[in-house]
């Protein structure tokens, strides 16, 4: 995961930088938010979020909200400050979050993970399925991503196929591991929109749609079953 910040402050700088160094995530460090933009256009698509801050100089961090807005690319961007009044500000300027500052290390880490979520997109690459993690189109799928997320459910978009379906959120580890192993091309998930459950299989260079028809029970059923199984792919 990539972070774009944008701080003016040195201190502040430097306790992001220890932060994301020791969560493990890959950042920037903007100083102002003219900075920032630079960094957003120069690296569109290489970002899973930005932090900004509010009150920095050559260019606000509500000034460099609306011309990140103003690309093509989404970017889900968090706004902080230590005045809670420039909230209202933030929002409307596009920013997904605001987060009122001090907070604690937990805090921004659970905003960051939050709001970084993906779905993952299935497509034809050769004779073989390429599974990639894509980010949100825009507020309204990066609100859906997080909702489902918490349900520990992820969006599985087939490319050219106009097909979707929503997957355990380990469902990727457990196809590239299936996969991995060399022995099987063969493998397959519970599509758990609940409106419309099934069996979605997928072989290593194609994918196919199992419609069954299932009751409530047997839906909650087989939902027992892959969350036990599904242990096995979590992140410790």
């Amino acid at each position: 995961m990539k972070i774009l910040i944008a701080e003016d402050n040195p201190v502040t700088r430097k306790i992001h930088q220890e932060q994301l160094t020791t969560w493990g995530y890959d950042f920037d460090l903007a100083v102002n938010g003219e900075e920032a933009v630079d960094y957003a256009r120069k690296n569109v698509g290489g970002y899973d979020l930005c932090l900004t801050d509010v009150n920095m100089p050559v260019m606000s961090g509500i000034e460099a909200i609306r011309a990140i807005r103003q690309g093509a690319y989404y970017l889900p961007i968090i706004a902080c400050s230590s005045n809670p009044d420039y909230k209202t500000c933030c929002l409307e300027a596009g920013a997904d979050a605001f987060l009122v500052k001090p907070f604690s290390s937990a805090v921004l880490k659970e905003k960051l993970e939050t709001f970084s979520v993906k779905q993952i997109v299935l497509y034809q690459e050769g004779e073989s399925l390429s599974l990639h993690r894509v980010g949100p189109a825009d507020s309204r799928e990066l609100n859906e991503l997080i909702m489902l997320d918490k349900k520990e459910v992820t969006k599985f978009t087939v490319v050219d196929v106009s097909f979707r379906f929503l997957a355990h959120q380990c469902a990727r580890d457990k196809l590239l591991g299936d996969f991995s192993r060399g022995d099987s091309v063969f493998t397959e998930v519970l599509d758990r929109t609940r409106r419309e459950p099934g069996i979605v299989q997928i072989h290593a260079s194609k994918i196919w749609l199992r419609k069954s028809s299932l009751t409530p029970e047997a839906f909650a059923e087989l939902v027992k079953v892959e969350d036990e199984m599904m242990k096995k792919h979590k992140e410790p």
